[in-house]
Parts: C-alpha cells; structure tokens; sequence
C-alpha cells in the first residue's frame, strides 16, 4: 500500500501542477463514473444503512451530483489569480494571489454519509489540482467496495486511489508522508491523526462532531418547530454529526413534550423506513445509553434502537455527555434565556446550533453569546446544503471548513506574488538615514 503511495508522488512530479483542462477532464469522468454506478450505490447504501431510495438521494447522491456541477461550473474562475491591493512603499506594482496545489493528499472519511463525505473533499482536491490517497471507513464496506470501483474508473492514470480496510490499514496509510490530510470523524480519531500529521508538519482540516444543541424558545412556532426537529433528528436515524443532540425548552412549553413524544413514536411503514444503527457496537453502546436513564425503548432481536424522547436526565448520564448518534433526544428545560446560554457555553463548542423562535432580539442574543460551527434559525441542518456556505466546526467539534468553492481553497495553496515595476526604483530605500526614516514614517502616518 505504501509502495503503491510513493508510486503515485512519483508520477505526480511528472504532470504537476495539473492544468485547468485536466482538472475538468477529472471532474467529468468522476461525475460519469458516479452516474455508472448509480444503481450499485442505491443496493450498497441500503445493505449497509437501510436507507432508502428517498433518503440516498437527498443526504447523499444528489449532494454528490450538485457539487460536482458547483465545481465543473465554476472551476475555471476559482483557479484564477485574484488581485489585491498593493501597499504604498511598493509602489508601482501588482500584487496577487495564486491559489496552487498542495500536492499528495489524504482524504479519510467515515460511515454515516459514506458517499458524500468521501467524494465532497475528492472533488474539490481534484478542482485544486491535487493527487488524493482515499480511505473510507470499513463499518460501511459495501459503498466502500462501490467507490473504489467509481474511484478507479475515473481515474485511470491513478490521480485518485482509493483503499479499503479497517483500523491496520488506516495505520498503515498514516504513516505516509503527504502534504496535506482532510479527516472527517470523531474527536478521538481526529487526535490520532493530528499527532501523525505533526510529525511531518503536515495541515489538517478536522472535520469532528460534538453535541449540537436546539433551543426552543417561549415564542417559537411550535407545530413547525416539532416536524422540523423530528426531520433533522430521524434522517439516517440520528446518525448525522449536525443533528439535534439536545433540546433546551424554555419551560414555560414543558406541556408541549408530549406533542414531541408523540411526534417521535413512529410506527408501521415510517418505522420500516428509518435506516439502521451501523452495526452491533454502536446498537450495545445507545442501549446502554437508554438504559442508564431507565428506558427499555430497544428490541434486542432485531437490534433496533427506537426514537426515544428523555426529559431532564442526569447531567453526568452518558446521554449528556457523548455526542448520542442515535434516535435518542433529551429535553433540557430552562428558565431565562441567560440559562440556556450559559448552558451551551459550559460545553465544547459545538457544531452546529439550532434556534427556533419568532424574536429577532433572540436571536441576535444567541449569534452574539455563543460560538458554534454553523448556526440555523427556525430550521436544522439544511444549511449544509448551501454550496456557497463554509462547512466546518470550532474548537473541539474541528478546524477548517469545506463544500463548495470553500473545499477548493482548502486544498489550496494561497500563494502571495508580488511584481514589481522596473521602471521605477528609489534610491532612498537603499541607504537608510535620518530623511529616509522621516519619509517613511511621513508616509505611515498620513495613511
């Protein structure tokens, strides 16, 4: 595997950087390739997810297709040089930027959103003109199997491999030497690859997760707030790093939670179409979630954990402390507004942050006291699918961001170029003295 890593820097040297009409080449063979495989990636994700066809195709493959068109589309203006503005002792010259490649780069992605976390940084590695080593998680290994079929099919020369296998392989990938890894996962993992990264001075972009909160507040349009809750926190069975990880309910709705309860009891075929809990780790790791907390609201022999609403737990329960990933949402009540803000900011910076309320003196109140990835007001985690918007946690929920033209700067190299006139040169620059430093601090002063 490293052998076949060093093989593809070596042939990297021979074609880099690769020209706009190689990138676009790229891009449109992924994008073919992607279509190719279209119906394999419908029977994959429902083997290893139960998701549906429905569901496929808005979390995952029409994400994959939107950002492929973003990229082909706007790639030849994000490649360009951008000019900005010259400072006045350089006078005359040009100042720009060039964004250029960073060169050999690691993707690592995980299993909830298989497809789209994998190929969104693919793609805009590739718009960058860079050559990508690729390891999605092995806990969903039939779209793993798919991707690498996808993955060597548009790039036949190898500007993009990809590897499958579990937690050796990922160690064995690490310890490649690359000039820049993009890791989507959990903290713990995330730290694992910091440390290797560091080693070699590599950048990272973390993309983490962390405990997204939801604030309901006393003037919030109830009705909609519920179908827009129970859809951001069911989609892939709560298996999403920006779903809802708590609600913080002002208590003055505390009658309302039976509205939530009933919206959460699914039964019959919205039941049958929830998608599965990955695999029989995570099922032991939400029972005993459940449990703790006195609920039986599982079914051992199918390995189900069902969507379950819990009032107040215990602030030192595991249900309070470790991101959920499950159908499982507790209901935090408060007093004032103050509260539900201090709560939030007694925690790791989170995510994403959810507000629904009809105020717009709340929420400037919570943009303006609290730090979080991304926020959404009266709506949850439809803001990723703005190309145009940054995707990207703080703090301990990551570092850096992505989607769209975003992706294609992070795996950028933003290079600074100045060009100087020769038709001009001061002398006074080149022999320092008392008129010299006056002139120059006449000119600093004045601006």
């Amino acid at each position: 595997m490293l052998k076949q890593i060093k093989t593809q820097r070596e042939a990297m040297k021979k074609t880099f950087p690769l020209s706009y009409e190689k990138r676009r080449e790229l891009l449109i063979n992924l994008q073919k390739a992607v279509k190719l495989y279209e119906k394999d990636i419908y029977e994959a994700l429902y083997k290893d997810l139960h998701k549906d066809e429905w569901e496929v195709f808005v979390t995952e493959l029409g994400i994959v297709y939107e950002e492929m068109h973003f990229a082909i589309k706007n790639l030849k203006k994000w490649m360009r040089r951008k000019k900005i503005k010259s400072f006045l002792v350089q006078f005359p010259a040009k100042n720009f930027l060039v964004p250029e490649p960073y060169g050999q780069v690691l993707i690592m992605s995980p299993w909830n959103y298989p497809l789209q976390l994998t190929l969104l940084p693919l793609i805009g590695a590739i718009a960058a003109g860079n050559y990508a080593v690729v390891k999605p998680s092995a806990y969903a290994p039939e779209i793993a199997k798919v991707m690498q079929q996808i993955v060597a099919t548009a790039f036949p020369n190898k500007e993009a491999i990809l590897f499958l296998g579990g937690r050796k392989v990922n160690e064995e990938i690490l310890q490649g030497v690359y000039d820049f890894i993009f890791f989507t996962g959990s903290p713990g993992v995330g730290q694992t690859v910091m440390r290797k990264a560091s080693e070699n001075l590599t950048p990272v972009v973390l993309e983490l997760g962390g405990k997204s909160p939801l604030i309901i507040a006393e003037n919030a349009d109830i009705p909609l707030t519920i179908r827009r809750l129970k859809f951001a926190k069911l989609i892939n069975c709560g298996q999403t790093c920006v779903a809802p990880d708590y609600v913080l309910l002002d208590k003055k709705l505390i009658d309302k939670v039976d509205d939530i309860r009933q919206a959460f009891s699914v039964e019959g075929e919205e039941k049958a179409r929830l998608p599965k809990i990955i695999n029989e780790k995570h099922y032991l790791r939400l029972k005993g979630v459940l449990t703790e907390v006195g609920s039986d609201n599982f079914d051992e022999e199918t390995q189900t954990i069902n969507p379950t609403v819990v009032l107040n737990p215990p602030l030192d329960s595991e249900l309070m402390r470790e991101e959920i990933f499950g159908p499982i949402l507790p209901i935090i009540t408060y007093e004032t507004l103050d509260e539900a803000i201090a709560f939030i900011n007694e925690r790791p910076k989170p995510l994403a942050l959810y507000l629904f309320t009809k105020s717009k003196e709340i929420m400037n109140k919570v943009l303006r006291e609290t730090t979080s990835g991304s926020v959404a007001i009266n709506d949850a985690v439809v803001q990723l699918a703005n190309p145009h918007f940054p995707f990207g946690g703080v703090g301990n929920s990551g570092m850096g961001s992505y989607h769209g033209y975003h992706t294609f700067k992070t795996f950028s190299h933003m290079k600074a170029v100045l060009h100087k006139s020769r038709a001009f040169d001061f002398r006074f620059r080149y022999k320092p003295g008392p008129k010299t430093v006056g002139i120059f601090k006449k000119l600093t002063r004045n601006r």
